[in-house]
């Protein structure tokens, strides 16, 4: 018989997505350089809205047909309503004080939460799936700039560019070593190296391109190519030396390391 006690707390198993989540909100802190109160709400609400993805996906993936079981479709309601409750008491005292831009910001990524859904539901999780993760995640950074600086100019709108820019790389350097590992081969040519690494490699000349163009229309210092260098280098010579044998909790953390070393050198540059 089903006890109606209070469950665990759901919390996503994808650490990865807690820096995309945060590091914006501190970039966009320090290149503003400015502390209001109102900051801390909002980055309680954004934990708010965050924490709820979890319970979410669970009751649509109930309510679309892959029916869960009654304990864990309990602990999804318990604790979504939760969530729901922290993010929205916070978000309403940031909308009662004139915030009002907050209501886009979120449509955004209430959007990117019902795509990335519905197509991984469709399609299985691939890179697109997981950079529309990442385009919802980063709108942290935008959020907190505009409740920091009181608007949101072509400064905040580069900064979530260029976080979207590199936490996308990180999906494709991810999903270029879960192919690796999948081929089970102790050697690769560097013909096959290639071809798995190619969409990797078409990636940093994108960021480079995007990069020079937002230099030219005058939004960010052309600089800021130097905080995807790390990033970039580790891509170079992660596909160089591409093999089967991956350890995805060494480059879980590796990637947590160039997040922060990426937010200190993109605050610097801007």
């Amino acid at each position: 018989m089903f006890n109606a006690e209070i469950p665990p707390p759901l919390i996503t198993r994808e650490h990865g997505s807690w820096a995309v989540l945060i590091i914006p909100m501190l970039v966009s802190l320090a290149v503003v350089g400015r502390w209001k109160g109102d900051f801390a709400w909002v980055v309680l609400s954004a934990f708010g809205v965050f924490l709820s993805y979890v319970p979410a996906q669970l009751l649509l993936r109930h309510y679309t047909g892959s029916v869960q079981r009654v304990e864990k479709l309990y602990q999804a309601k318990v604790w979504g309503a939760v969530y729901a409750i922290v993010s929205l008491g916070f978000a309403s005292v940031l909308l009662l004080k004139g915030y009002v831009f907050l209501l886009a910001i979120g449509a955004a990524g209430i959007l990117s939460f019902i795509a990335n859904f519905y197509l991984a539901k469709e399609y299985s999780k691939s890179i697109f799936t997981d950079l529309i993760a990442v385009a919802g995640l980063a709108l942290s950074g935008p959020s907190a700039y505009y409740v920091l600086a009181g608007e949101i100019d072509r400064r905040a709108v580069s900064l979530y560019i260029l976080n979207v820019l590199f936490f996308g790389c990180s999906v494709f350097y991810v999903h270029m070593k879960i192919r690796a590992s999948a081929t089970k081969k102790r050697e690769m040519g560097w013909r096959e190296r290639l071809s798995l690494g190619k969409i990797n490699l078409l990636c940093y000349v994108a960021v480079a391109t995007i990069v020079e163009i937002l230099a030219a229309l005058h939004c960010t210092p052309i600089i800021v190519l130097v905080a995807f260098v790390p990033i970039i280098v580790q891509g170079l010579y992660g596909t160089i030396n591409l093999s089967s044998n991956v350890r995805f909790r060494n480059l879980g953390l590796i990637l947590l390391g160039q997040s922060i070393v990426f937010g200190m050198m993109l605050s610097g540059s801007m």
